[in-house]
């Protein structure tokens, strides 16, 4: 142990004196607009030849505060990708723009999601540690910044919506792990809030501990669909129905995957076999619904959720897929009944109130579809496609700069994406003329 704290205490002395040129650096002027600097062949050989230790635990949780520290202190985004870049490989890997299912090469990214796991087990209040990660989560730096975003916001939720109960002794013990029950409902409520990385962040944590559990593969299936990942979508499903056939909602899933594909074959089987199945819970009467919808069957579909909310008339999952079917038909204020009924169950429901305000703008109600955009990004301020709506809406309301910073918010968000340079620039045109 006490080997162990002198390379801690060394690593941390050699990373503060880092920090301090770092600081000297940064604060005494304003950032330049490229941190980029030309290599040096020597030095790189140098790196490659000697790498650097991985950092401990400690040391990570050190650098993290010192980082959170740094994002109060008005770093800006180029700031916080420089300091992970100097302190090693290793905690840059990543960051910006990388493909969701290679985030567990990131050392940093996977500390952080273990420490995240601490910080929602343990029943002490951590408000200010939370703002802060929402500030860095703002910043927009990649996954680690993601991560740390939902993270907090899902602190100070939890705050907002739980009792204060009383201080815990210091003899009470705090959990370190989730049990596999806790991972899949934590995995349900990042979907409904439209939170996909720190979805399959803790579907991943769950299959760590029960690799082969159907509802775990069938959480890792439909969170990368949901993020367009259809071939690991269809990978994970089929899993799923290995270890249970007769899984509705994970054959229904899979047809949809398929479809992503552009394998329409293989989809209506799936379909088809889904219908084909007699539903024993409200959840496979929805997922046969959802099958009947893509064989154009809608009033079967209506049927079959029908049956499933008289069942379960709780389920908030239930209203929203009804609802989805009315959207789908075009009847959009009847989608809105029961997208209202699913907000009604779970305010904080961030993908209903997105398709609610895709309904209201249907209806040319602007003004309503407004405020449900805006809801849903106070639930899910990372949501791409919501500042993208808000921008639409904005629009229609002749309300032209705010859509355009909404449009630029988006941009933020994927930088590269042509849709939302598309209705910028179309709104920066629209300015100009009138």
């Amino acid at each position: 142990m006490m080997q162990f704290m002198q390379r801690v205490v060394k690593t941390l002395g050699r990373i503060w004196h880092q920090l301090i040129h770092l600081w000297k650096r940064w604060f005494r002027r304003s950032p330049p607009q490229s941190f980029h600097k030309k290599s040096n062949p020597k030095s790189s050989e140098r790196r490659v030849q000697q790498p650097t230790k991985p950092l401990s635990a400690a040391e990570y949780e050190f650098l993290f505060s010192e980082l959170l520290e740094g994002v109060h202190r008005g770093w800006s985004q180029a700031q916080v990708t420089q300091f992970l870049q100097e302190i090693g490989p290793e905690s840059a890997v990543n960051l910006k723009d990388s493909p969701i299912d290679s985030a567990a090469a990131d050392a940093y990214v996977l500390w952080l999601q273990q420490f995240g796991t601490r910080l929602l087990n343990s029943p002490v209040p951590n408000q200010e540690l939370a703002r802060r990660m929402v500030q860095l989560g703002e910043l927009n730096c990649g996954k680690l910044s993601a991560v740390a975003g939902e993270i907090g916001q899902t602190l100070l939720d939890r705050e907002a919506n739980t009792p204060s109960p009383s201080a815990p002794t210091p003899a009470s013990p705090v959990a370190l792990e989730f049990t596999l029950e806790h991972y899949l409902q934590l995995g349900q409520i990042h979907l409904d809030r439209r939170q996909y990385p720190s979805a399959l962040t803790t579907f991943e944590q769950a299959a760590t501990h029960s690799p082969n559990h159907p509802e775990v593969l069938y959480g890792l299936g439909l969170v990368c669909h949901r993020m367009g990942l259809y071939q690991e979508a269809v990978a994970h499903l089929t899993e799923a129905l290995a270890q249970k056939p007769g899984f509705v909602a994970a054959l229904t899933q899979r047809g949809l995957g398929y479809k992503g594909l552009d394998d329409l074959a293989a989809a209506t089987a799936d379909f088809k076999s889904a219908v084909g199945m007699k539903p024993n819970t409200p959840e496979e009467c929805c997922a046969r619904g959802k099958a009947l919808m893509q064989l154009k069957q809608p009033e079967e579909a209506i049927a079959a959720y029908e049956e499933a909310l008289t069942i379960n008339p709780e389920s908030h999952q239930g209203w929203y897929d009804w609802g989805n079917v009315f959207y789908d038909l075009q009847r959009y204020d009847e989608a809105i009944a029961a997208y209202d009924k699913a907000l009604d169950l779970q305010p904080d429901y961030a993908a209903a109130w997105f398709n609610r305000g895709a309904a209201l703008g249907n209806l040319h109600r602007y003004g309503d579809a407004l405020a449900a955009f805006e809801k849903l990004l106070e639930i899910q301020s990372h949501d791409y496609h919501g500042w993208l709506c808000l921008g639409q809406t904005l629009e229609r309301l002749h309300r032209i700069d705010e859509a355009i910073a909404a449009y630029e918010r988006a941009l933020q968000l994927r930088p590269d994406d042509p849709t939302a340079w598309r209705y910028r620039n179309a709104a920066l045109l629209d300015m100009k003329k009138s």
